[in-house]
């Protein structure tokens, strides 16, 4: 049952990247797991950021690439307290443990295959790559040096 469209799962990426961020304010976290809360925070922004969805901005995951990855961070999370050591700390336990499952949860309902996310990436409107307009631009640059004349446009010459 894939029911979230990408542009849904991509609010609640951000969404739960700044809950990471602002969970060890909020639920008291100290040492090891206010760090992990942190750095686990800045590393989903980064992982949305540079996924190939709506609100990607760098796009270069694929979508259903950032689904396997989310997939391995949320059983991470779940693991994290007893990993790291701060599994006594029952706030800092439970908002691992509970937003694990919550993306997980999220993972099995996303669509990751998307007709509009595929419509995105191979569709005539669709958005080039860094890659795409470098390669675009240097092909440009050699046309112009090998036809100095073109370069003027089709009016200079008449």
């Amino acid at each position: 049952m894939k029911i979230l469209s990408p542009f849904a799962h991509a609010i609640l990426d951000y969404g739960l990247a700044v809950a990471f961020l602002l969970a060890p304010s909020v639920l008291d976290m100290t040492g090891t797991a206010a760090a992990l809360s942190h750095t686990v925070g800045i590393a989903y922004i980064a992982v949305s950021l540079f996924t190939r969805y709506p609100l990607g901005l760098f796009k270069v995951i694929a979508f259903p690439t950032h689904g396997v990855l989310e997939s391995l961070m949320a059983v991470g999370w779940v693991a994290a307290p007893w990993l790291f050591g701060f599994s006594a700390d029952t706030g800092a336990r439970n908002f691992f443990v509970m937003a694990g499952i919550g993306l997980l949860l999220v993972a099995a309902i996303t669509d990751y295959r998307s007709t509009a996310t595929r419509e995105a990436w191979t569709g005539p409107n669709r958005r080039m790559s860094a890659t795409e307009r470098r390669h675009l631009s240097l092909a440009m640059l050699d046309e112009r040096r090998r036809n100095p004349d073109r370069r003027r446009g089709p009016l200079a010459s008449a």
